[in-house]
């Protein structure tokens, strides 16, 4: 889901060299982007996603033998559609993505406390400022910068997002009898390369090509974050999160 800690886990495994270069390949806002760049040619859907995909792979492994990919689960339909007019032979959703990338694991990366993840979310709407690279510069802006102004409907529709996503997320797996490595944006946060050490072992990768790492990004949250948190907890009757580390 957004303001998970994604960007962060996508570019610490970047580091290691070994797991791939995880990106958000079949986001439909940037999949013009990434084929532009590619000279992916795009006469007809069917030629666009067959040349798309291999691409993709083959970017997305980056030559470590291991491909990574990003994906929210809003983007989780489109991307079943297009597998499914590739692949008319699959049946369900998880045969699907392995019919397309090979042998699956799955990295379920979720936030412990929803309401900050909200805040977070309608922050960077508002701001249009996503993310930051841990020297201060801006990584990723998608509107000019605009101060935010505490708004809860807007925070009401983020919380709704992130919750109901999330629970969509619980049920897929449980659909598909998934047991995905799970990881809280708190611990990532908290102890990057620990977890990036729990995330490669469990990739079968070798965990010690964390060593040495260091995040490339930087947290976003400040004062008014919690200010924010503290007001919709109050507002709307939402008890604290128990944070576990």
């Amino acid at each position: 889901m957004p303001r998970s800690g994604s960007t962060l886990l996508c570019d610490l495994l970047k580091q290691t060299k070994t797991a791939g270069k995880p990106d958000s390949f079949f986001r439909p806002q940037s999949m013009a982007d990434f084929a532009a760049r590619w000279d992916v040619p795009a006469q007809t859907l069917e030629t666009f996603d067959h040349s798309y995909l291999g691409t993709a792979l083959d970017r997305g492994t980056a030559g470590t033998g291991c491909f990574g990919m990003r994906i929210m689960w809003n983007n989780i339909p489109g991307l079943i559609t297009r597998l499914d007019q590739l692949f008319p032979q699959t049946t369900t959703d998880q045969g699907r993505l392995q019919t397309a990338f090979g042998p699956l694991q799955f990295i379920h990366l979720f936030r412990r406390d929803k309401v900050a993840e909200a805040v977070s979310y309608a922050i960077a709407e508002q701001s249009g400022l996503w993310h930051r690279n841990a020297d201060g510069t801006e990584l990723e802006r998608v509107a000019p910068p605009a101060e935010p102004v505490y708004d809860a409907a807007h925070i009401h529709r983020t919380y709704r997002i992130v919750t109901e996503g999330g629970e969509a997320w619980l049920r897929w797996f449980e659909t598909h009898q998934i047991t995905p490595f799970a990881l809280a944006y708190e611990d990532l946060a908290c102890d990057p390369v620990r977890q990036l050490h729990r995330v490669l072992q469990f990739l079968g990768r070798d965990p010690s090509k964390a060593d040495g790492v260091v995040p490339g990004t930087a947290r976003l949250a400040d004062g008014r974050n919690a200010e924010w948190v503290a007001r919709f907890r109050a507002e709307a009757g939402i008890a604290p999160a128990a944070i576990q580390v």
